[in-house]
């Protein structure tokens, strides 16, 4: 395998003299394609071209390269990072990461051609497939010594004129410089490495590896580039990333297009020749049809070029465009021209380990812009198998870090309640180009078959595992009862409305079964469901008709999930303990039977309701769930608070905890103290509820990281006992948490906290931050106060969160409030980002 080398000489005048504005970088404008390889060397066999051989592998149709659509920041921000000292007089390694497609090797070449970087030994490679480190060090050592060989000619230069070479001294120097290059050529690899040593040791030199697939290829060459001043990688992973970078602040996420930005490259590309003549707002029509468009491509730069392009070789009218839209994905498949933005993306398709591809193919079952709720689709895995315990990993656990990783490689994204500064993706969702990869590789594996409009049974052949039911297929009762094999199906999940023909009793091996918000069904079709001996997985969740789980589901002795949150069930069956293998058991609030104790597989209960005459009974079955890493409890009272504290003291699995009382004002930690304290495991811990003895208790906690408080009434000693805290990283106070009206953060407390979240508190008018306090500070929210407010009201000492990016304010604190804020704020020296946020 060659390795792909920038190795141009640069271009001459047509009188053959040579000026200092000769191209001081490796690459030239036209060398460069996104997302694809650059160039080769070739061998000692061959010349070395003035422009280096371009390296076949697909027909790719570049970005413009002189045209940098929509990243203005983004570029002015990495130059930044390169030509900010660095005090620790070390190698910085920036990290620019994303899908492919999102323009990271366009944006990068961007900055490594900057005239604000002329200054710089500059070597671009891109690693090869498979990886040669051996070639790549050799392309690097080759581009650096041609920089060092024509900087002689600058270096002699005054500032106020340039000198001019005879065409003698020309070709003496290309002369001098091949000879140059054959040698690099030729040295063994460790005289290689000791000669980039040399160069890096005695040069201000800025190398560019493009494409970085993973921690291994980047391990194979740090201790040699250890002395390079800077280092830009691209690369799809985030964990590869961060593992290159080190620190957060030098790794770049870059994200897809927005708005007018991308309807503004979409315009260049399409209309080439007359860009800013055209006002496609003007024609409604067209606009719609532009609009889809982009939305297909969702923000990829990549694809809206590529479609772009292909449209400027077409008429410019509706028709035209309507036709595009209604068969993009077939173009995608067929098109030659367009088959490179699927290429691209495959790349990243065929580098996911086995385990992942499971996964990542899983994820079909989902329609076109469905949130994909990460823990729905985690634990149906698990039921499938495809998630299982190890290395002292529960599998739900393993299942997640399958989901963080598949994120981290760029194959999904965020959804829109993701908690960046907590760390967890609740949901995401799927690129709608790459969800069509994800798709057509599920078919030719023969995983999932979706039932929708336009579908044809009569072509489905073969054994079907998985089966998904489009809210838009049209129900067709004798077509689904006669045209599929159900006999192997492993899975059926339903969007949409509900049809009692669904179930049949050839689904003799059905393990998982997904109804959240189906429509339609109610209690009489829950017999039938319970026939499926099988089942491991059995979502109801957002069935609002279902009011009563049957006496047969005890029958279900296979069952590892149940999920009946968001319906209207409120009490459980007797025969729920009959399924001694449930390991996830939601509810929006209900109550128990007896021998709740025999459910000791339970990893996550909740919400339980203990408020009922049976419910001592109910806590005294907790003590006897040793597996309990989540649980959710409702109606704790003065009464039953110390048979609970005591229950499920000795839960040593036990991490997360969310505690709500019976009545207001009610004291539920009465007991808390002296020789009964909660389980000191718990990471996370959700109180609603009059809390009395707070100081006496919380010290215990030092592997609490996350803590939500609501009607908890504290005082300040309160405040001060949970700053205390060691590895508190996220605090929200909600409602009449804190009953004084001057609340302050005082120095040295709350070392690790990254989330401050003050909601609701309408007592207090003065928060006070004091030097030294909350050193690790990222975010700071704060809503609902100033309908409750008298007089002024504000935080102080915002200068002292010297790790603070944002603060977000909601649409109901007061313009005064808000002022107070952007005064402090234009004084600060970190450039925080202020968000009002409104009410919509």
């Amino acid at each position: 395998m060659v390795t792909r080398v920038s190795d141009s000489t640069g271009p001459t005048s047509k009188s053959n003299r040579v000026t200092s504005s000769w191209n001081n970088s490796a690459i030239s404008n036209s060398e460069i394609q996104e997302e694809e390889p650059k160039f080769m060397y070739s061998g000692i066999g061959n010349a070395f071209s003035s422009t280096g051989k371009k390296f076949e592998r697909s027909r790719t149709i570049a970005l413009v390269d002189d045209v940098l659509v929509g990243r203005k920041a983004e570029k002015s921000r990495i130059i930044d990072l390169i030509c900010q000292p660095d005090h620790k007089q070390g190698c910085k390694v920036i990290s620019v990461w994303g899908m492919g497609g999102l323009g990271k090797t366009t944006l990068v070449r961007s900055i490594y051609k900057s005239q604000q970087l002329c200054g710089w030994r500059r070597a671009w490679v891109t690693a090869s497939r498979p990886f040669n480190r051996e070639m790549l060090l050799r392309s690097v050592g080759l581009q650096l010594d041609k920089d060092i060989q024509e900087n002689p000619v600058v270096a002699n230069e005054s500032h106020q004129e340039k000198k001019i070479m005879t065409k003698v001294e020309v070709q003496e120097l290309i002369k001098q410089t091949l000879q140059e290059k054959k040698n690099i050529a030729m040295m063994g690899p460790q005289e290689l490495i000791q000669k980039l040593t040399r160069f890096l040791e005695t040069q201000k030199c800025l190398i560019v590896i493009d494409d970085l697939l993973s921690i291994e290829e980047w391990d194979s060459v740090k201790e040699i580039f250890a002395k390079a001043n800077r280092i830009i990688v691209t690369t799809r992973g985030k964990d590869v990333a961060k593992y290159c970078s080190r620190e957060d602040k030098n790794m770049y996420s870059l994200e897809g297009l927005k708005g007018d930005t991308a309807l503004n490259l979409f315009k260049q590309k399409v209309f080439v020749e007359n860009t800013e003549q055209i006002d496609l707002h003007s024609d409604h029509d067209m606009m719609e049809q532009a609009r889809l468009i982009l939305k297909k491509c969702d923000g990829l730069p990549l694809a809206i070029s590529t479609i772009g392009g292909f449209l400027a070789t077409k008429p410019k009218t509706t028709t035209e465009w309507r036709k595009m839209n209604d068969r993009i994905n077939t173009e995608l498949e067929i098109n030659p021209e367009l088959r490179t933005i699927k290429n691209v993306l495959l790349r990243s398709y065929d580098g996911l380990p086995y385990y992942l591809k499971s996964s990542f193919l899983y994820l079909s079952i989902f329609p076109e812009d469905h949130m994909i709720r990460q823990k729905r689709v985690v634990r149906r895995c698990v039921a499938e198998g495809y998630s299982k315990e190890m290395h002292g990993m529960i599998a739900e656990e393993v299942g997640n870090k399958y989901f963080d990783e598949l994120f981290d490689r760029s194959m999904i994204l965020q959804g829109e309640d993701v908690n960046i500064y907590g760390g967890k993706n609740y949901s995401f969702q799927l690129h709608d180009i790459m969800r069509q990869i994800c798709i057509s590789k599920a078919r030719e594996e023969n995983l999932v078959l979706t039932l929708e409009e336009g579908c044809s049974l009569c072509s489905t052949n073969g054994t079907i595992r998985h089966l998904a039911i489009s809210s838009n297929w049209e129900r067709d009762k004798d077509a689904f009862e006669t045209m599929l094999d159900l006999s192997h199906l492993r899975s059926l999940t339903v969007f949409g409305n509900w049809g009692s023909f669904f179930i049949s009793s050839k689904m003799r091996f059905l393990r998982v079964l997904d109804l959240e918000d189906t429509f339609g069904i109610s209690d009489h079709d829950l017999d039938q469901i319970c026939k499926l001996f099988h089942l491991k997985y059995l979502s109801l969740r957002g069935c609002e008709n279902i009011h009563h789980l049957p006496d047969s589901i005890g029958n279900l002795r296979n069952l590892q999930t149940l999920d009946v949150s968001g319906t209207r069930i409120s009490e459980l069956p007797a025969t729920i303990t009959r399924v001694s293998k449930l390991q996830y058991l939601r509810a929006n609030c209900v109550y128990v039977p007896r021998e709740i104790e025999k459910l000791n597989a339970l990893h996550t209960f909740g919400r339980v309701d203990v408020r009922h005459e049976e419910g001592i009974d109910t806590l005294k079955g907790f003590k006897h769930l040793m597996q309990l890493r989540k649980l959710a409890v409702v109606g704790l009272t003065a009464a039953n608070s110390e048979e609970f504290w005591s229950a499920i003291a000795s839960l040593k699995h036990l991490r997360s905890l969310s505690v709500n009382r019976d009545f207001p004002r009610i004291e539920f930690d009465c007991s808390l103290g002296g020789r009964l304290f909660p389980p000191i495991w718990i990471e996370s811990l959700k109180l609603a509820g009059k809390l009395a003895r707070l100081t006496e208790w919380i010290h215990h906690l030092q592997n609490l990281s996350r803590l939500q408080l609501r009607e908890t009434e504290l005082q300040q000693d309160a405040v001060w006992a949970i700053g205390n805290l060691p590895n508190l990283e996220i605090l929200h106070m909600r409602f009449d948490s804190f009953l004084g009206k001057e609340l302050l953060f005082v120095q040295a407390s709350f070392p690790r906290l990254f989330q401050l979240v003050l909601l609701n508190m309408r007592h207090v008018t003065f928060v006070k931050f004091e030097d030294g306090t909350m050193p690790k500070l990222e975010l700071l929210q704060a809503d609902q106060w100033g309908e409750h407010w008298e007089g002024r009201q504000e935080f102080t000492g915002l200068r002292y969160l010297t790790k603070l990016k944002e603060i977000w304010l909601g649409s109901q604190i007061s313009e005064e409030f808000k002022e107070n804020v952007q005064n402090q704020l234009a004084e600060y020296p970190n450039n925080v980002s202020l968000k009002l946020m409104s009410r919509d």
